[in-house]
Protein backbone atom coordinates (compact mmCIF):
# COMPACT_ATOMS: atom_id res chain seq x y z
CA UNK A 1 0.00 0.00 0.00
CA UNK A 2 3.04 2.31 0.78
CA UNK A 3 4.73 1.80 -2.85
CA UNK A 4 0.76 2.94 -4.40
CA UNK A 5 0.53 5.63 -2.16
CA UNK A 6 4.20 7.57 -2.80
CA UNK A 7 3.72 6.51 -6.94
CA UNK A 8 0.79 8.76 -6.39
CA UNK A 9 2.62 11.48 -4.77
CA UNK A 10 5.56 11.34 -7.45
CA UNK A 11 3.62 10.67 -10.78
CA UNK A 12 0.09 11.36 -10.14
CA UNK A 13 -2.53 9.73 -12.25
CA UNK A 14 -2.02 10.04 -16.23
CA UNK A 15 -4.54 8.76 -18.30
CA UNK A 16 -5.72 9.06 -22.32
CA UNK A 17 -9.42 10.76 -22.09
CA UNK A 18 -12.20 8.84 -24.39
CA UNK A 19 -13.14 11.96 -25.95
CA UNK A 20 -9.74 12.64 -27.12
CA UNK A 21 -9.95 9.23 -29.14
CA UNK A 22 -11.54 11.02 -32.43
CA UNK A 23 -11.36 7.89 -34.61
CA UNK A 24 -12.44 5.31 -32.40
CA UNK A 25 -10.49 2.38 -31.58
CA UNK A 26 -7.95 0.03 -33.79
CA UNK A 27 -8.67 -3.83 -32.70
CA UNK A 28 -5.92 -6.03 -33.02
CA UNK A 29 -6.23 -9.87 -33.17
CA UNK A 30 -7.87 -10.43 -29.99
CA UNK A 31 -10.00 -7.49 -30.47
CA UNK A 32 -11.36 -9.10 -33.37
CA UNK A 33 -12.09 -12.21 -32.03
CA UNK A 34 -14.70 -10.80 -29.81
CA UNK A 35 -16.15 -8.81 -32.72
CA UNK A 36 -14.74 -5.43 -32.69
CA UNK A 37 -14.25 -3.71 -35.91
CA UNK A 38 -11.55 -0.77 -36.22
CA UNK A 39 -13.39 2.71 -35.73
CA UNK A 40 -15.49 1.39 -32.90
CA UNK A 41 -16.34 3.78 -30.38
CA UNK A 42 -16.98 2.18 -26.67
CA UNK A 43 -18.54 4.73 -25.27
CA UNK A 44 -19.37 2.86 -22.02
CA UNK A 45 -18.86 -0.26 -20.13
CA UNK A 46 -21.30 -2.04 -18.40
CA UNK A 47 -23.95 1.09 -19.33
CA UNK A 48 -21.47 3.36 -17.44
CA UNK A 49 -19.70 6.16 -19.64
CA UNK A 50 -16.02 5.38 -19.53
CA UNK A 51 -13.94 8.20 -19.42
CA UNK A 52 -10.29 7.18 -19.41
CA UNK A 53 -9.45 5.00 -22.52
CA UNK A 54 -7.27 2.86 -19.52
CA UNK A 55 -9.81 1.74 -18.09
CA UNK A 56 -11.20 -0.42 -21.84
CA UNK A 57 -7.78 -2.48 -20.85
CA UNK A 58 -7.81 -2.77 -17.20
CA UNK A 59 -8.92 -6.21 -15.40
CA UNK A 60 -12.77 -4.33 -15.05
CA UNK A 61 -12.97 -5.33 -18.62
CA UNK A 62 -10.46 -8.30 -18.88
CA UNK A 63 -11.85 -10.54 -15.39
CA UNK A 64 -15.12 -9.58 -14.69
CA UNK A 65 -17.13 -10.70 -18.23
CA UNK A 66 -17.96 -6.89 -18.90
CA UNK A 67 -20.41 -6.34 -21.38
CA UNK A 68 -18.58 -2.86 -23.70
CA UNK A 69 -21.21 -0.72 -25.36
CA UNK A 70 -20.03 0.01 -28.17
CA UNK A 71 -21.28 3.01 -31.26
CA UNK A 72 -20.79 1.54 -34.96
CA UNK A 73 -21.63 4.03 -36.80
CA UNK A 74 -25.34 4.89 -36.51
CA UNK A 75 -25.72 2.26 -34.43
CA UNK A 76 -25.13 1.07 -31.23
CA UNK A 77 -23.86 -2.74 -30.42
CA UNK A 78 -23.37 -4.76 -26.96
CA UNK A 79 -20.31 -7.33 -27.04
CA UNK A 80 -19.46 -9.67 -24.19
CA UNK A 81 -16.10 -9.39 -22.87
CA UNK A 82 -15.21 -13.54 -23.16
CA UNK A 83 -14.58 -15.66 -19.97
CA UNK A 84 -11.09 -16.62 -21.47
CA UNK A 85 -9.65 -13.88 -22.85
CA UNK A 86 -6.74 -13.48 -20.77
CA UNK A 87 -5.67 -16.88 -22.39
CA UNK A 88 -5.50 -14.48 -25.81
CA UNK A 89 -3.97 -11.84 -24.49
CA UNK A 90 -1.19 -13.91 -23.33
CA UNK A 91 -0.61 -15.61 -26.33
CA UNK A 92 -1.02 -12.58 -28.26
CA UNK A 93 -0.04 -9.60 -26.28
CA UNK A 94 -2.26 -6.52 -24.81
CA UNK A 95 -1.38 -3.96 -27.80
CA UNK A 96 -3.62 -6.93 -29.51
CA UNK A 97 -6.92 -6.13 -28.32
CA UNK A 98 -7.48 -2.45 -28.93
CA UNK A 99 -5.13 0.78 -29.05
CA UNK A 100 -6.69 4.09 -30.10
CA UNK A 101 -7.31 4.69 -34.07
CA UNK A 102 -4.25 6.91 -35.50
CA UNK A 103 -2.93 8.40 -38.33
CA UNK A 104 0.50 8.10 -39.65
CA UNK A 105 3.22 9.48 -41.22
CA UNK A 106 6.71 7.87 -42.46
CA UNK A 107 9.44 8.85 -39.53
CA UNK A 108 11.91 7.07 -40.56
CA UNK A 109 13.43 4.10 -43.29
CA UNK A 110 15.64 1.10 -42.17
CA UNK A 111 18.62 1.13 -43.83
CA UNK A 112 19.12 -1.46 -46.89
CA UNK A 113 15.02 -2.48 -46.32
CA UNK A 114 12.31 -2.02 -48.88
CA UNK A 115 10.83 1.10 -47.73
CA UNK A 116 14.45 2.94 -48.49
CA UNK A 117 14.78 1.02 -51.76
CA UNK A 118 11.22 2.13 -52.60
CA UNK A 119 12.00 5.82 -52.27
CA UNK A 120 10.11 6.50 -48.95
CA UNK A 121 11.61 9.42 -46.75
CA UNK A 122 10.36 10.96 -43.69
CA UNK A 123 7.56 13.11 -44.01
CA UNK A 124 5.69 10.91 -46.63
CA UNK A 125 2.05 10.10 -46.00
CA UNK A 126 0.60 7.11 -47.59
CA UNK A 127 -2.59 7.41 -49.74
CA UNK A 128 -3.34 4.10 -50.75
CA UNK A 129 -1.50 0.36 -51.66
CA UNK A 130 -2.45 -0.92 -55.00
CA UNK A 131 -5.57 1.70 -54.96
CA UNK A 132 -7.08 1.03 -51.79
CA UNK A 133 -7.20 4.01 -49.81
CA UNK A 134 -5.23 4.12 -46.10
CA UNK A 135 -5.84 6.75 -43.83
CA UNK A 136 -4.68 4.90 -40.82
CA UNK A 137 -2.15 3.09 -39.50
CA UNK A 138 -3.78 -0.46 -38.65
CA UNK A 139 -5.20 -0.05 -42.26
CA UNK A 140 -1.67 -0.07 -43.57
CA UNK A 141 -0.78 -3.44 -41.71
CA UNK A 142 -3.81 -5.34 -43.03
CA UNK A 143 -2.84 -4.03 -46.19
CA UNK A 144 0.27 -4.73 -45.69
CA UNK A 145 -0.48 -8.35 -44.36
CA UNK A 146 -2.63 -9.27 -47.27
CA UNK A 147 0.44 -8.50 -49.44
CA UNK A 148 3.11 -10.67 -47.71
CA UNK A 149 5.58 -10.99 -50.07
CA UNK A 150 4.38 -9.49 -53.48
CA UNK A 151 4.79 -5.87 -54.92
CA UNK A 152 2.68 -3.22 -54.43
CA UNK A 153 1.92 0.30 -55.59
CA UNK A 154 2.15 3.07 -53.24
CA UNK A 155 0.51 5.98 -53.36
CA UNK A 156 2.24 9.10 -51.15
CA UNK A 157 1.60 12.26 -50.80
CA UNK A 158 5.30 14.56 -50.15
CA UNK A 159 5.43 18.27 -49.62
CA UNK A 160 2.00 18.30 -50.94
CA UNK A 161 2.48 16.43 -54.34
CA UNK A 162 1.37 12.95 -54.91
CA UNK A 163 3.38 10.40 -56.30
CA UNK A 164 3.72 6.38 -56.67
CA UNK A 165 6.25 4.42 -55.86
CA UNK A 166 6.60 0.35 -55.92
CA UNK A 167 7.88 -1.12 -53.23
CA UNK A 168 8.45 -4.75 -52.22
CA UNK A 169 6.86 -6.34 -48.71
CA UNK A 170 8.50 -9.00 -47.34
CA UNK A 171 7.25 -12.32 -46.03
CA UNK A 172 6.79 -10.94 -42.82
CA UNK A 173 4.59 -8.03 -44.04
CA UNK A 174 6.52 -5.22 -43.30
CA UNK A 175 8.24 -2.67 -45.22
CA UNK A 176 11.21 -1.35 -43.02
CA UNK A 177 10.20 2.19 -41.66
CA UNK A 178 9.12 3.38 -38.45
CA UNK A 179 5.80 5.59 -38.73
CA UNK A 180 5.43 8.78 -36.82
CA UNK A 181 1.93 8.45 -34.90
CA UNK A 182 -0.25 11.23 -34.32
CA UNK A 183 -0.01 12.21 -30.74
CA UNK A 184 -2.83 12.12 -28.46
CA UNK A 185 -3.61 14.40 -25.62
CA UNK A 186 -3.24 13.16 -22.39
CA UNK A 187 -4.08 14.40 -19.23
CA UNK A 188 -2.24 14.13 -15.28
CA UNK A 189 -3.73 14.81 -12.22
CA UNK A 190 -1.81 15.47 -9.35
CA UNK A 191 -2.63 14.91 -5.61
CA UNK A 192 -0.58 16.33 -2.67
CA UNK A 193 0.78 13.70 -0.21
CA UNK A 194 -2.29 13.43 2.23
CA UNK A 195 -5.01 13.44 -0.51
CA UNK A 196 -2.03 10.51 -2.19
CA UNK A 197 -3.00 8.35 0.44
CA UNK A 198 -6.95 6.88 0.03
CA UNK A 199 -5.79 7.06 -3.86
CA UNK A 200 -3.08 4.97 -3.73
CA UNK A 201 -4.94 2.45 -0.94
CA UNK A 202 -7.76 2.27 -3.27
CA UNK A 203 -5.00 0.96 -5.91
CA UNK A 204 -3.43 -1.41 -3.70
CA UNK A 205 -6.70 -2.66 -2.45
CA UNK A 206 -8.38 -3.35 -6.50
CA UNK A 207 -4.90 -4.87 -7.15
CA UNK A 208 -5.30 -7.37 -4.24
CA UNK A 209 -9.06 -7.78 -5.56
CA UNK A 210 -8.19 -8.23 -9.25
CA UNK A 211 -5.48 -11.09 -8.49
CA UNK A 212 -8.30 -12.38 -6.59
CA UNK A 213 -10.46 -12.79 -9.24
CA UNK A 214 -8.03 -13.89 -11.71
CA UNK A 215 -7.24 -17.02 -9.30
CA UNK A 216 -10.72 -17.65 -9.34
CA UNK A 217 -10.27 -17.90 -13.08
CA UNK A 218 -7.65 -20.41 -12.72
CA UNK A 219 -9.93 -22.33 -10.40
CA UNK A 220 -13.23 -22.27 -12.74
CA UNK A 221 -11.01 -22.78 -15.81
CA UNK A 222 -11.10 -19.73 -17.33
CA UNK A 223 -7.64 -19.01 -17.40
CA UNK A 224 -4.66 -21.74 -18.52
CA UNK A 225 -2.19 -22.19 -15.42
CA UNK A 226 0.50 -22.10 -17.96
CA UNK A 227 -0.21 -18.54 -19.37
CA UNK A 228 -1.07 -17.39 -15.75
CA UNK A 229 1.76 -18.71 -13.60
CA UNK A 230 5.33 -17.50 -13.72
CA UNK A 231 8.42 -17.57 -11.88
CA UNK A 232 11.23 -15.12 -11.04
CA UNK A 233 12.17 -16.03 -14.87
CA UNK A 234 8.95 -14.71 -16.22
CA UNK A 235 8.57 -12.01 -13.91
CA UNK A 236 12.37 -10.63 -14.70
CA UNK A 237 11.01 -10.47 -18.48
CA UNK A 238 7.76 -8.36 -17.13
CA UNK A 239 10.69 -5.25 -15.92
CA UNK A 240 12.10 -4.93 -18.87
CA UNK A 241 15.44 -4.23 -20.57
CA UNK A 242 15.31 -0.58 -19.27
CA UNK A 243 15.12 0.15 -16.55
CA UNK A 244 12.28 2.69 -15.29
CA UNK A 245 11.28 3.90 -12.04
CA UNK A 246 7.81 3.97 -12.38
CA UNK A 247 7.49 0.90 -14.11
CA UNK A 248 9.82 -0.50 -11.85
CA UNK A 249 7.63 0.38 -8.57
CA UNK A 250 4.43 -0.06 -10.03
CA UNK A 251 5.44 -4.35 -11.05
CA UNK A 252 7.20 -4.15 -7.52
CA UNK A 253 3.71 -3.20 -5.37
CA UNK A 254 1.43 -5.31 -8.12
CA UNK A 255 3.93 -8.64 -7.11
CA UNK A 256 3.48 -7.34 -3.44
CA UNK A 257 -0.24 -7.40 -3.31
CA UNK A 258 0.11 -11.18 -5.26
CA UNK A 259 1.80 -12.61 -2.71
CA UNK A 260 -0.23 -11.53 -0.05
CA UNK A 261 -2.66 -13.31 -1.79
CA UNK A 262 -0.88 -16.27 -1.74
CA UNK A 263 0.31 -15.87 1.75
CA UNK A 264 -3.48 -15.87 2.89
CA UNK A 265 -4.82 -19.21 0.55
CA UNK A 266 -5.31 -22.05 3.26
CA UNK A 267 -2.11 -23.66 2.22
CA UNK A 268 -0.28 -25.84 5.37
CA UNK A 269 3.39 -23.63 5.93
CA UNK A 270 1.80 -20.36 5.06
CA UNK A 271 -0.38 -17.88 7.19
CA UNK A 272 -3.16 -18.75 5.73
CA UNK A 273 -2.91 -22.20 6.25
CA UNK A 274 -1.96 -22.02 9.57
CA UNK A 275 -5.09 -19.44 10.16
CA UNK A 276 -7.46 -22.34 9.32
CA UNK A 277 -6.00 -24.58 11.91
CA UNK A 278 -6.82 -21.89 14.62
CA UNK A 279 -9.94 -21.53 13.34
CA UNK A 280 -9.96 -25.71 13.67
CA UNK A 281 -8.72 -25.34 17.13
CA UNK A 282 -10.79 -22.52 18.12
CA UNK A 283 -13.66 -24.40 17.64
CA UNK A 284 -12.70 -28.05 18.29
CA UNK A 285 -11.69 -26.11 22.11
CA UNK A 286 -8.33 -28.04 22.01
CA UNK A 287 -4.97 -27.73 20.18
CA UNK A 288 -4.59 -30.29 16.91
CA UNK A 289 -2.14 -33.05 17.50
CA UNK A 290 1.57 -32.57 17.00
CA UNK A 291 1.64 -35.68 14.58
CA UNK A 292 -1.37 -33.91 12.59
CA UNK A 293 0.82 -30.67 12.39
CA UNK A 294 3.73 -32.27 11.55
CA UNK A 295 2.02 -33.92 8.36
CA UNK A 296 0.14 -31.10 7.13
CA UNK A 297 3.32 -28.92 6.98
CA UNK A 298 4.66 -31.71 4.94
CA UNK A 299 1.20 -31.97 2.64
CA UNK A 300 2.05 -27.74 2.71
CA UNK A 301 5.89 -28.10 1.81
CA UNK A 302 5.04 -30.54 -1.07
CA UNK A 303 2.67 -28.36 -2.73
CA UNK A 304 4.84 -25.33 -2.84
CA UNK A 305 7.75 -27.18 -4.05
CA UNK A 306 5.01 -28.62 -6.44
CA UNK A 307 4.14 -24.41 -7.66
CA UNK A 308 7.60 -24.00 -7.76
CA UNK A 309 8.48 -26.22 -10.33
CA UNK A 310 5.50 -25.86 -12.37
CA UNK A 311 6.44 -22.29 -12.36
CA UNK A 312 10.19 -22.61 -13.27
CA UNK A 313 9.52 -25.49 -15.72
CA UNK A 314 6.28 -23.42 -17.83
CA UNK A 315 9.09 -20.67 -18.05
CA UNK A 316 11.90 -22.75 -19.37
CA UNK A 317 9.91 -24.70 -21.61
CA UNK A 318 8.13 -20.98 -22.82
CA UNK A 319 11.75 -19.70 -23.39
CA UNK A 320 12.71 -22.80 -25.22
CA UNK A 321 10.05 -23.96 -27.50
CA UNK A 322 8.27 -22.09 -30.27
CA UNK A 323 5.13 -20.33 -29.92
Amino acid sequence: MFIFWMLTVKYGETYTPTDAIKYGIAPGKVGKKMGLLAGDKIFAINGKPVERFEDLISPKVLLDNTVLNVQRGDKKVDLVVPPSILNDISDEGIAQFILPRSKFVVDSTAKGSNAQKAGLLKGDSILAINGTPIAFFDQLQVALEENKGKQVQLTIKRLGEVKQLNASVTKAGILGFAPKINKIDQKTVTYGFFESLPIGATKAINTFKDNAKGLGKLFTGDVNPRKAVQSPIGIATLYGDVFEWERFWTLTGLLSMVLALMNLLPIPALDGGHSVFLIIEMIKGKPLSDKFLERAQLVGFVMLISLMVFAFGNDILKHVLPK
